[in-house]
């Protein structure tokens, strides 16, 4: 029997949607130093992350913004 997912709160959601937007801008920047193969994979990688993270934003409870413009 599979142990069930732990529960992440909505900041922890955020978090991971964030890091992998970030390993996902990495992997982009990483992808011009290298020859055509290896930045294909890299492209690959890059768009599994980002897609990771979509999919999280648009399913999993984010906290809501803040009101108010800051200053």
């Amino acid at each position: 029997m599979e142990s069930p997912l732990p529960a992440f709160s909505p900041d922890d959601w955020l978090r991971l949607r964030d890091a992998l937007r970030y390993v996902g801008r990495d992997l982009h920047h990483r992808s011009f130093a290298v020859d055509a193969q290896r930045r294909e994979l890299l492209w690959q990688e890059m768009d599994r992350c980002l897609a990771l993270a979509e999919r999280i934003e648009t399913t999993c409870p984010l906290p809501e913004p803040a009101g108010g413009d800051p200053l």
